[in-house]
């Protein structure tokens, strides 16, 4: 679970920062820079576990020089600076089945990276700077957004042995930057990265449970998953010869899922149709059905008649509400979930039902049999905004308003007017305990309703246009 970031030198982030709870809904008009902040948790998801900072880049929107800010004509940031902050799951294991627990569970990892012009005159991209280090128990305000009682369960009390070093140090040694990686326990090997050749980040290096806080940082970045849900993908059948059963970014191998899911338990197949039949009530029964003859498994869905339907035929906006009822009772399905504008192909009458979902797919503080899980949607839908006032007591539920900013602000000793991405919580409830950031007197007055005119007055101008 990622608990806070800061992002400097990347697309539209300038000394940006914000934090996160389990579920956590960003709204904002259209360009107001929601999906860069998207961009910027798959880049660091895919440099988590990339053996090339270029193959990580480019598969991003455009040219990898094109996500370094730009302060003006042919000037560009020289480096993108990443901090994250992270709850890890306690219990690690590495490809091999080896398993660890861990002594803390809150981690920071910081990352830099720079841009050069290589020998060959080609621009090129380098590790300037990794670290990754403990969170001190007294300096973590985050943490009280846990509950008293659960809360030992998600961080472990540490008695004796504090670790006093980092995971992960950036040091120069020699006259040469080297990140050192001091292996868990008393004494032990240190590895040793030299920074000035560095193409890949060290974290994407660490496969073992030698070092399972760093592993443990890496998995919990590999696991960011980001839904695209594309209706073509979900109404497929899946072939039994793709050698896949989780459900993919676009909604792919849905039967798949599905079929194992009944197969590890028939019992859940009720679960998921009694959540279906909750948000849809005109369905009564999820079906997967084992078609031996085209070997493939289908969908299919039972009406208040007793009426089949497969998924080839499901509208697009049950088909989305199907996913999200399969993911939350999959057991492999783990971390964080990004979900950009979830009410695209969704009746507003079922964007409450929608809500529902995505809130209950996120961890519950006070249920410790759940899975950490995390869920964070962007939304230009003032309906989406209206639905969240039930959740204005609900500490696990954060919104933000995101808008571009004029900021003058200097670059290299040059004052410049440059506009940036600004996200700001939005206050439910002065209450509420409003977590650590610092907000403006102007941030500080958004509601739920301002942040909901804000957004009807922007889809009423889209659509004159």
């Amino acid at each position: 679970m990622i608990t806070y970031i800061k992002i400097n030198g990347f697309k539209s982030f300038h000394n940006f920062e914000m934090e996160f709870t389990p579920f956590t809904v960003i709204a904002g008009a259209n360009a107001s820079g929601k999906s860069n902040l998207f961009d910027s948790l798959t880049l660091l998801s895919r440099l988590a576990d990339s053996d090339n900072l270029k193959k990580a880049f480019n598969e991003q929107r455009g040219e990898f020089i094109e996500l370094f800010t730009q302060y003006g004509d042919d000037n560009l940031a020289n480096e993108i600076e990443f901090i994250v902050e992270m709850l890890v799951n306690k219990n690690v294991k590495d490809a091999w089945g080896n398993e660890s627990i861990l002594k803390y569970t809150r981690l920071r990892y910081e990352l830099s990276i720079k841009r050069i012009t290589n020998s060959s005159g080609i621009e090129d991209l380098l590790v300037s700077k990794e670290n990754l280090i403990k969170l001190n128990h007294q300096e973590d305000k985050w943490i009280n957004l846990i509950p008293k009682k659960t809360l030992e369960y998600w961080r472990p009390k540490v008695i004796t042995g504090k670790r006093g070093i980092p995971y992960i140090e950036t040091k120069t040694e020699n006259g040469f930057l080297t990140v050192i990686v001091p292996q868990d326990g008393a004494g032990g090997v240190k590895r040793r990265f030299p920074l000035n050749n560095a193409t890949r980040t060290v974290l994407s290096s660490f496969d073992t449970i030698d070092f399972p806080h760093v592993l443990a940082a890496k998995e919990e970045m590999k696991s960011w998953k980001f839904l695209q849900l594309n209706p073509e993908d979900l109404r497929q059948a899946t072939s039994k010869n793709n050698g896949e059963d989780t459900i993919s970014t676009s909604g792919k191998n849905l039967a798949a899922a599905l079929y194992r899911i009944k197969q590890d338990d028939n019992y859940t197949l009720k679960e998921i149709s009694r959540k279906l039949n909750k948000f849809l009530p005109n369905f009564t029964e999820v079906e997967v059905v084992d078609d031996k003859e085209n070997k493939q498994y289908l969908i299919k869905l039972k009406d208040v008649e007793k009426k089949e339907f497969s998924s080839r035929v499901l509208s697009e906006g049950t088909l989305r509400i199907l996913a999200l009822c399969i993911l939350e009772f999959d057991d492999k399905h783990t971390g964080l979930l990004c979900f950009e504008e979830p009410e695209n192909g969704i009746h507003p009458f079922r964007i409450k039902a929608m809500t529902d979902l995505l809130k209950d797919l996120s961890v519950n503080f006070n249920e410790i049999e759940m899975p950490l899980r995390q869920v964070i949607v962007n939304t230009h839908s003032p309906v989406l905004v209206g639905n969240l006032m039930r959740w204005r007591n609900d500490n696990d539920v954060s919104i933000w308003y995101a808008q571009m900013r004029n900021t003058i602000t200097a670059i290299n000793n040059i004052r410049l007017k440059i506009s940036t991405t600004k996200i700001s919580r939005v206050i439910k409830d002065d209450s509420l305990h409003q977590l650590n950031l610092i907000f403006s007197e102007q941030d500080r007055k958004l509601t739920l309703a301002i942040v909901k005119d804000y957004l009807q007055t922007a889809e009423f101008e889209d659509n004159i246009v």
